[in-house]
């Protein structure tokens, strides 16, 4: 939730909207977030290095532009 309300600037009440949540399920996850900064540099961190380990074993390659 902190990516979509607070980096990419979507209102909770659209986030409600897009993915059939309660208001406080979203408000509840960016406590949560803001409370545990440390647990969620690690979790930011496993993501990017799954991301990256996803990037290095596909054989896809994206168009020139």
């Amino acid at each position: 939730m902190y990516v979509r309300v607070e980096q990419r600037g979507l209102s909770p009440d659209r986030v409600v909207e897009r993915y059939y949540l309660d208001i406080a399920d979203i408000y509840d996850a960016l406590a949560y977030y803001h409370n545990n900064p440390k647990e969620m540099r690690r979790v930011e961190k496993r993501h990017e290095r799954a991301a990256t380990e996803a990037r290095e074993r596909s054989s896809l390659t994206p168009p020139d532009t």
